[in-house]
């Protein structure tokens, strides 16, 4: 259970972002007329690109002993529905049930998201439908990395409860399109997250958000839903 709800943990960070690209910025209470520029193309320019597909590179960072993991990895999106594969599992949700699959051990664990958790990196879809979690947020500046010219927004919760103190955006001023997140944790963890390439309006069957027993013979089913413990 500790791989799995780490690897759920960091899951749930990337798929927040995105929730947050799709629905939290159409929101936002109105304060900094640049900053806002800016966050609204990059909204039109995630909406217009939907269902896609991005690889990214992700690096979590524990400021309290110093230590760092990271890993590549590659997600698609289409409304809730997801598929993730890194490099040492696959993660499917059809819009009801995850299903994360470790290949090398050949299992298979399938539960269910708990409704009942609101927190931070439990359920990010009910997040951004809760009134609670709105954001200021603030044009900070350019910055010139490999190139680019990057436009740099820091989002805060107006929730002071919540477990995160900020979000730094790092989006393409050229292409409008977004180049990096940076969640920072009141807990000492910090994750990052860098796109690496998007392909928009992908071709994508409903069959490849859910997990096919038939495609991984032998595989254990590890099944963690309520009621089925």
């Amino acid at each position: 259970m500790n791989s799995l709800q780490g690897v759920m943990k960091y899951l749930t960070c990337i798929l927040l972002f995105f929730f947050l690209l799709l629905r939290a910025f159409p929101v936002i209470s109105q304060e900094d007329p640049e900053a806002e520029k800016i966050l609204n193309r990059l909204s039109e320019q995630t909406r217009a690109s939907e269902p896609f597909r991005i690889t990214f590179h992700f690096t979590a960072i524990n400021l309290q002993d110093n230590s760092k993991s990271a890993f590549t990895g590659e997600l698609i999106l289409h409304g809730k529905k997801y598929h993730l594969k890194t490099g040492d599992s696959e993660i499917f949700f059809d819009g009801q049930t995850v299903w994360n699959y470790m290949p090398d051990v050949n299992e298979v664990n399938v539960l269910n998201p708990d409704p009942e958790d609101h927190s931070f990196l439990a359920h990010p879809e009910q997040l951004f439908s809760d009134y609670r979690l709105t954001f200021r947020y603030h044009f900070v500046g350019i910055n010139q990395t490999d190139g680019k010219e990057l436009q740099v927004v820091d989002l805060y919760p107006v929730d002071l409860k919540e477990n995160y103190s900020r979000i730094r955006l790092q989006i393409n001023k050229k292409t409008g399109r977004l180049y990096s997140a940076r969640f920072f944790g009141k807990d000492g963890m910090q994750y990052i997250i860098r796109i690496e390439k998007t392909d928009p309006h992908i071709k994508v069957k409903p069959s490849a958000f859910k997990f096919r027993k038939a495609d991984h013979p032998g595989v254990e089913i590890v099944d963690l839903r309520e009621g089925n413990e």
